[in-house]
């Protein structure tokens, strides 16, 4: 294949990456007008955001199987057309239950797709440099896209109504998978090996469970439901393993965890993506809500943390090539960890600058460290076997990404609502100009006093202002710093495990 197939090729998979990366973010933007205008509760809401990241999680090993067994560009296009059906439908959805089955399609379509475009550039790229280089653009499209949604959601916002975050995708689907058809080749494993139901149902079950208690956890504590999921997700994960040790074709070798290249570099991809995902649920809320910026200045404001990632995705393979990969991972995850300790620092009157510094830091960081780890996942994998190394390698960052959330979300959580009284006790006498039902708003969340105190009367909303912002800033940055905590311990890890340079690793 010619060089400038190759990399028109890499352009199409990137095009279709950016479309599913963009949907990890852009819906919670809207968030506020899918409230008002559906009249949805928090619950609902929350659920048309992760019923996308639940069915993504669960379907993606089966995904992966699928394209190494009947062709990757085949379920890449199957894939496509699944992600814009969805999409136009969430488009002309009349409720949250509608909308939430949509996202659950787009979540099928995205599983599809995400595995398949990192499983063609290994067939694509052969060349162990040039892959390098084609994975650091894949990571940089990657996590760009998950910091972009927010502002083209908020951009969309400002001029249409919430349905333009979805109707969007469909023109842009039929783009990229006319240009898939005439410029990505086709490529399968020729063996075509037996598919792994068993392995398949056992995995997208705990998969899925997993995730819903990952999400639920923080919410309804220890309760019927998360003790359910739990179960069902150690039961099912459990035999899952216990399957593949026997199975005549594995969906997933367990051969591959004791290799201590592939279990480093699953590890770094998660925190990677926990360090991400964690922190994009709690900055825009604290640039909007606490900082008064509008979705779209928050979205802009995020613009140093996907500037950094972009920019050092494509240095890391010169730098890896250089000072070598391990050297890379480990500054990677040290720039990460110093940009969510600075974070750990914020206060409510924070200068943009000092922020705009943090997110630097763990744009940079990421963008280090994810494209080495993302090819040392691939490498420890044969090349036959390239579906199911990129289902591995996005499944782990999914579910790196549900416990940043869930873990720094519950900790911002636990913090806010133990800071909340004396905030509100510090209001002294002003407190009694705020009715009851808007005090047991403030003591829930920082959204629901927000959504309540938008209709309040100007003194009032001060005082709701005031007390929320201080404990939501000192839940957060509790939380953040417990973030850099965990990525620390990544740091040790990678410095142990990493391989020197990833031309070692085993094709």
């Amino acid at each position: 294949m010619k060089t400038s197939q190759r990399w028109a090729a890499l352009a199409v998979l990137s095009g279709a990456l950016a479309l599913i990366s963009l949907d990890n973010t852009i819906v919670n933007v809207a968030l506020p007008s899918l409230q008002q205008e559906l009249g949805a509760t928090t619950s609902a809401l929350q659920w048309v955001v992760d019923a996308y990241s639940v069915v993504f999680a669960g379907t993606l090993l089966l995904a992966g199987s699928l394209g190494d067994r009947f062709g990757r560009r085949r379920i890449l296009i199957i894939g496509l057309v699944i992600f814009g059906a969805g999409s136009l439908a969430a488009g002309f959805a009349a409720d949250t239950t509608a909308l939430t089955i949509c996202r659950a399609v787009m979540g099928v379509g995205g599983a599809f797709i995400m595995p398949s475009t990192l499983s063609i550039l290994v067939q694509v790229f052969r060349e162990p440099r040039e892959r390098a280089q084609a994975i650091g653009i894949w990571a940089a499209v990657a996590g760009v896209g998950v910091a972009l949604g927010p502002i083209i959601g908020g951009l969309l916002l400002e001029q249409f109504s919430w349905h333009a975050i979805f109707l969007v995708n469909p023109p842009l689907i039929v783009l990229v998978l006319l240009a898939a058809l005439f410029l990505v080749p086709e490529s399968k494993d020729e063996s075509r090996p037996q598919l792994d139901m068993r392995g398949a149902a056992l995995s997208s079950l705990g998969l899925i469970a997993l995730v819903v208690t990952i999400i639920e956890l923080p919410e309804q504590g220890i309760a019927t439901t998360t003790i359910l999921t739990a179960v069902v997700a150690a039961v099912a994960l459990t035999t899952f393993v216990w399957w593949e040790g026997r199975a005549p074709r594995p969906l997933l070798p367990m051969s591959l965890f004791r290799q201590s290249t592939f279990v480093v570099a699953v590890v770094t991809v998660g925190l990677v993506y926990f360090a991400l995902m964690g922190a994009m649920f709690l900055l825009p809320q604290f640039l909007q809500l606490v900082q008064d910026m509008t979705p779209l200045e928050s979205g802009v404001a995020l613009l140093p943390g996907a500037g950094g990632l972009f920019v050092s995705s494509l240095l890391s393979p010169a730098l890896a090539s250089r000072l070598g990969s391990r050297t890379t991972v480990v500054a990677g995850l040290v720039l990460v960890t110093t940009g969510l300790a600075l974070a750990s620092f914020f206060t409510a009157g924070t200068h943009y600058s000092y922020v705009a510094v943090a997110l630097g830091l763990v744009g940079v960081g990421m963008g280090f460290s994810l494209p080495q780890a993302t090819n040392a996942v691939l490498g420890s994998v044969p090349r036959e076997r390239a579906g199911v190394g990129s289902a591995v390698n996005d499944a782990v960052g999914e579910l790196g990404g549900s416990f940043g959330v869930a873990i720094l979300g519950s900790l911002m959580s636990v913090f806010y609502r133990d800071r909340i009284e004396g905030s509100i006790a510090a209001l002294g006498e002003r407190v009694s100009q705020v009715p009851t039902e808007v005090l047991e708003a403030v003591r829930e969340s920082l959204a629901s006093a927000s959504l309540i105190a938008a209709r309040l009367p100007t003194a009032e909303a001060n005082v709701v202002r005031e007390a929320t912002g201080a404990a939501f800033v000192t839940g957060m940055t509790w939380a953040l710093l417990v973030g850099a905590v965990i990525v620390a311990v990544g740091v040790a890890l990678a410095w142990w495990l990493f391989p020197r340079q990833l031309e070692h690793v085993a094709e």
